[in-house]
């Protein structure tokens, strides 16, 4: 399976390097893209108005075959019975459950412990973009239940983030950049 995905910046990037990331983001440290176009723009307008520069969306296909997938928040899924063959992708279950995962994983990685136990650490991480309902998690001011009852799945953006240098350089290939205007 291929996918396209998208990074804005203020710099066209061509060849992404998963260090310059310093972590304690989201999925930690690592090249973080996005399926949504839009979305994408509105981080290439965001460091645009910071630094003064031009925003720029730059496109990739990223090629998923073969590549084993740990799924967490799965309904009855307490465990992965055995470590994946590595490199390895984590994503989440679309349900509370999943949900329930992806912000407790958000929580963690925040933390500086992307590692998941018995696995180590995946190589590429799909998940959603962390909203102000996550936020107030991280911060302390809601638990985990309460900010999965208030998150529509249907407002969620979906983001990857490439953390292992050696799986982004045989996987994700630069097609265009293209300058957005300031909206």
């Amino acid at each position: 399976m291929r996918v396209t995905l998208y990074h804005g910046s203020d710099v066209a990037i061509e060849r992404p390097d998963v260090t310059l990331n310093t972590g304690f983001s989201d999925l930690g440290r690592g090249f973080y893209l996005t399926d949504d176009r839009e979305a994408a723009c509105g981080r290439a307008r965001s460091r645009a108005r910071r630094t003064g520069a031009a925003g720029v969306v730059s496109a990739f296909d990223l090629n998923l075959d073969g590549l084993p997938w740990v799924q967490l928040g799965m309904q009855g899924q307490g465990t992965v019975s055995q470590p994946p063959a590595c490199p390895f992708g984590l994503c989440f279950g679309e349900g509370a459950e999943g949900m329930r995962a992806w912000v407790g994983y958000v929580m963690a990685c925040r933390r500086g412990a992307t590692a998941l136990e018995g696995l180590g650490e995946p190589a590429i991480v799909r998940a959603w973009i962390a909203t102000e309902e996550v936020e107030m998690a991280c911060s302390g001011f809601a638990d985990i239940e309460d900010v999965v009852a208030c998150i529509d799945p249907s407002d969620l953006v979906v983001q990857y983030c490439l953390r292992d240098q050696a799986v982004a350089d045989a996987r994700l290939a630069f097609v265009d950049a293209e300058v957005v205007t300031r909206g």
